[in-house]
């Protein structure tokens, strides 16, 4: 704390005045002792220490607000909404590139860090680069776990924010383990049932493979993220789960097919007509061509709309 004392040494001059039998009373004697020197001097003081005070009173931080305080803060806002679509073939069942009729409870996904940008040029996911924006949002910062296909609504949703008005052209966001409830230790919880040649496998594949991803626009039949004062637009994760099992309408050596893993190295591991393993697990269980591939296929799944996205293993 700063005080008088230490900003001005007044010993001497803090007797002028006071009776010197009783230092409270101030003597009329010992005023007239004081010339007209020590009086300005006295009142340059009490000009000058508010200055002082003022000087030396310790800098205060102003935060840099994000747009969504900015928002709160008085701007006029819109609702941004950020959806994640599993697509038909995981609501409604498909087959996998080796044969495999695959049918899904739930896939259960775990989101966190995600932001939504306005930025000033097209965002290019095949460089190295980050999003040039004007405007970013944070949608999300702690782990949130959505049912992909198990809830009411096809593409459920992930989270919601008040945002500025404006097109938001790019997103990024992580797919990280669950820290706490029934999926704690795991990204990504695959449910289902398949079934080929009459066998029929009740699955559980809990995969821990952290992975963030850099997206540009939405691409898609209708373009998304346009933003209106107290409207509503929304934004779309998508996932590919056929660069993940493959599909059976498309060439066994061409895309998706030829980088995603398919269902019979699960199958290969089952017991009997279940299935119920952990990523950790399927390291020793598959050979290492085989896990190499399931880690490719899982960086293959996010998506926007048909956009691409830069991944980055976590």
């Amino acid at each position: 704390m700063v005080t008088w004392a230490k900003l001005f040494p007044l010993r001497g001059i803090a007797n002028i005045g006071r009776n010197q039998d009783n230092p409270n009373m101030l003597s009329m004697d010992n005023l007239n002792q004081i010339s007209m020197k020590q009086l300005l001097w006295l009142t340059g003081l009490i000009l000058l220490a508010p200055m002082a005070l003022v000087g030396c009173a310790p800098e205060t931080e102003t935060a840099t607000e994000t747009a969504n305080e900015i928002v709160t803060n008085g701007q006029e806002g819109g609702t941004l909404t950020l959806i994640a679509d599993a697509e038909d073939r995981m609501r409604e069942g498909f087959v996998s590139k080796d044969g495999w009729e695959l049918n899904f409870n739930h896939a259960h996904a775990t989101f966190n860090n995600i932001r939504a940008y306005q930025a000033q040029s097209p965002f290019d996911p095949d460089t190295d680069s980050q999003p040039d924006y004007i405007t970013l949002v944070e949608l999300l910062n702690s782990p949130t776990t959505v049912d992909l296909v198990g809830g009411t609504e096809d593409t459920p949703t992930v989270t919601t924010a008040i945002a500025p008005p404006g097109h938001y052209n790019a997103l990024s966001w992580e797919m990280v383990t669950a820290t706490e409830g029934e999926f704690a230790g795991s990204t990504l919880v695959l449910d289902g049932t398949a079934e080929r040649d009459g066998r029929t496998i009740n699955f559980t594949i809990a995969l821990n493979k952290p992975v963030a991803h850099f997206c540009g626009e939405y691409v898609g039949d209708e373009r998304k993220g346009f933003l209106e004062a107290n409207g509503v637009a929304k934004l779309e994760t998508t996932f590919h789960f056929d660069h993940f099992f493959g599909r059976s309408d498309r060439p066994i050596d061409q895309s998706p097919n030829d980088e995603a893993i398919g269902f019979q190295p699960f199958a290969n591991i089952a017991e009997g007509d279940t299935l119920n393993v952990t990523s950790q697990e399927l390291q020793q269980l598959l050979t290492e061509e085989e896990y190499n591939t399931l880690v490719f296929s899982v960086t293959e799944l996010g998506h926007v709309g048909e956009g691409h996205c830069r991944i980055e293993l976590l």
